[in-house]
């Protein structure tokens, strides 16, 4: 890993963009986001443990948007694992399995599993 270029916007965000372009000459860039929420009733993490989808009560957490431009100059948002489809196919919906809290081993978590969708899976 290490093969991005980092800019960081402030403490909470940064900007992760990988130096190299993938197989489809797409380019890759990561922004993450460290999520500090107010525990308050009907707050996110409050109602995603209330209604079951996480077991803990999240008092960080990371949120990730990966921005893919390809030859054209089309931007799209591909090779996130944070987001899946969701049941009906007809929308995304938020990824549990890749709830993270905030620290920089999963922030790096992300970013090889991001490597790997766009990189690695992409040549297959």
């Amino acid at each position: 890993m290490g093969n991005f270029e980092i800019k960081k916007m402030c403490e909470t965000r940064a900007f992760y963009e990988f130096k190299d372009k993938n197989k489809k000459g797409e380019k890759i860039v990561v922004e993450i986001t460290k999520v500090f929420p107010e525990l308050t009733k009907g707050s996110l993490p409050m109602l995603w443990k209330e209604h079951g989808f996480t077991k803990k009560l999240y008092t960080s957490y990371l949120c990730a948007d990966v921005y893919v431009t390809d030859e054209e100059g089309n931007c799209y948002g591909r090779y996130n694992p944070t987001v899946k489809p969701s049941d009906d196919g007809k929308r995304y919906v938020i990824n549990f399995d890749w709830m993270l809290e905030v620290s920089d081993e999963n922030i790096e978590k992300i970013l090889k599993e991001v490597n790997r969708l766009a990189f690695v899976e992409v040549c297959r």
